[in-house]
């Protein structure tokens, strides 16, 4: 079977999952992967040497009249997919997040007979679909699709609102994690929570350090590790200095080697007001690591309140921060939890699982 993956090169989130996806589908000899991407994505590197996968890359151009808005890369990818699918002779086209690219996977499909899929994985639904720039051309788009899916089924529920398709038709295939990369630390764990991602408005970066202000003081030993960055960086680290806690709160910037961190942490932290998935709790989970995290989006879906750590109100503050502390103040509660964490990634959110939910889901389409 052909397969083709249109997504954006991102490091993280949609990129990321699409890129992986196409990668260990590649590792079933029924399956034949083609990447389309504007740009070759960090996780390809050189596997496209492999007999099995081939790289795309969408003719991008330099025409003058486009100097201010930009070429039309809807169009672009559209035709560069059309034509893959007739060279190619693609069997189905799988798009990872609906802005811009299921338009152009619908264009694609009034120039041939290939079927398509679009994964929706979170503001390209929630946040960027809900706008009127957006909404009527991806609703017709998703409409024409074969099949919607999403990662979690707080987002197959919003992607049908917000598209006004109909209720229940898009099934859930979660975002996935290796278990063998994000795995347990072999030494012991710092004292250390840590949060990994953008410093932006939707993440609350800075009320996690109000809240962990809280405890700060209590727990002199322990420190608060940022990772990433963004627009709220600065917010953020005067924060930390206004609350007297700076020492306690280190800024590791954008880092590389997320899966060590994760694992030699002792807790996990988000304050985000949404998550579709929430695809770092999940790798924190995956390495044995148990989370505090927000009753948000599709996080209650992953995490079991009381058993993998904590899920909290962001309204109940108070109530959020005394189960900050039980979890801080308890090294056998940590362990326990954070080994149903990792059970539980293996159990519902590891490749294998996925993996095969995908393969049903192509073989489905194609008969």
């Amino acid at each position: 079977m052909k397969i083709l993956i249109h997504a954006f090169p991102t490091m993280g989130g949609s990129g990321m999952i699409a890129t992986r996806l196409g990668l260990e589908l590649a590792k079933l000899s029924e399956f034949d992967i083609h990447f389309l991407f504007y740009k070759r994505p960090f996780f390809l590197k050189d596997s496209d040497k492999q007999k099995n996968i081939t790289f795309h890359q969408i003719d991008r151009d330099g025409y003058a009249l486009f100097s201010e808005i930009g070429s039309p890369f809807t169009i672009q990818s559209a035709s560069k997919m059309a034509q893959i699918v007739r060279k190619e002779k693609i069997d189905i086209i799988h798009s990872h997040y609906a802005i811009p690219h299921a338009v152009s996977s619908y264009l694609a499909s009034q120039m041939s007979t290939t079927k398509t899929i679009v994964t929706t994985h979170g503001s390209d639904v929630h946040t960027l679909g809900k706008l009127a720039a957006y909404n009527s051309s991806l609703s017709l788009a998703l409409k024409n699709t074969d099949t919607v899916t999403s990662v979690s089924n707080y987002l197959a529920r919003e992607t049908e609102e917000v598209f006004d398709l109909k209720k229940d038709s898009v099934p859930v295939i979660y975002d996935f994690v290796s278990t063998d990369l994000f795995k347990k630390p072999e030494g012991e764990r710092e004292l250390a929570i840590i949060q990994a991602s953008n410093f932006r408005p939707v993440k609350q970066i800075p009320l996690l350090v109000e809240l962990f202000a809280k405890v700060a003081h209590e727990f002199p030993d322990w420190c608060l590790k940022l990772v990433g960055d963004g627009p709220e960086a600065t917010v953020t680290l005067r924060r930390a200095r206004e609350l007297k806690i700076k020492s306690q709160v280190k800024f590791l910037g954008v880092q590389k080697n997320i899966p060590d961190l994760f694992a030699n942490a002792s807790i996990l932290a988000s304050t985000s007001r949404n998550e579709s998935f929430g695809l770092t709790i999940a790798e924190a989970m995956s390495c044995g690591t148990p989370v505090w995290v927000p009753s948000v989006g599709g996080i209650p879906e992953l995490c079991d309140d009381g058993k993998t750590g904590y899920v909290y109100d962001l309204e109940d503050q108070e109530d959020a921060v005394d189960k900050l502390a039980k979890l801080m103040e308890n090294e056998q509660l940590r362990r326990k939890m954070g080994d149903a964490a990792r059970d539980r990634v293996i159990d519902k959110f590891s490749i294998p699982v996925i993996l095969k939910e995908y393969v049903s889901l192509y073989d489905k389409i194609m008969s």
